[in-house]
């Protein structure tokens, strides 16, 4: 949720008409406030989401369901201008390195661990006045283009067939 809150569509129009109503209100009388317009499964889905973002709750009372601005809600739109502080906790999981997956032989951080211990091996060969001889990419196989690999593999495939068959 930001700190600033936004001043327009259905969630506004939801958010002002729950706050004037601090006992809650259920869905037929949110739209029977005349200020929404849309229909009850629209105002239902709106409902719901801003229940999954934190800024309305619902308690279910005789059959009805009655919905309310959060605590944290009601003191955002009570002050608005002001700026919302993080939690301590939403700190430190922002702070907190998250892993990097497991501690195998294959993860970064040994990969990371490993060119650094053979950087510094080189360096020190290089001090000791060891020189490197850094050798070309000499391909071992000529490069195929696409079309000679397919006639090559249907070639095979007919002598394979040719084969099976028993012809010479």
């Amino acid at each position: 949720m930001s700190a600033k809150i936004q001043k327009f569509g259905r969630a506004a129009t939801i958010r002002e008409l729950l706050l004037d109503r601090p006992a809650g209100a259920s869905d037929e009388e949110l739209l029977a406030s005349g200020t929404l317009t849309c229909t009850l499964k629209q105002l239902n889905s709106s409902l719901a989401a801003m229940r999954d973002t934190g800024q309305v709750q619902v308690s279910i009372t005789k059959g009805k369901r009655i919905w309310l601005l959060t605590t944290t809600m009601h003191r955002l739109m009570r002050t608005p201008d002001a700026r919302v502080e993080p939690t301590r906790a939403a700190v430190a999981r922002v702070m907190r390195s998250a892993p990097t997956g497991s501690h195998n032989s294959t993860t970064v951080q040994h990969k990371d661990r490993d060119r650094a211990v053979i950087a510094d091996q080189l360096a020190a060969f290089r001090r000791a006045g060891g020189k490197v001889e850094v050798l070309g990419n000499t391909p071992t196989r000529r490069e195929m283009s696409r079309r000679e690999i397919n006639e090559a593999s249907g070639s095979q495939r007919l002598a394979q067939a040719t084969a099976q068959r028993g012809h010479p």
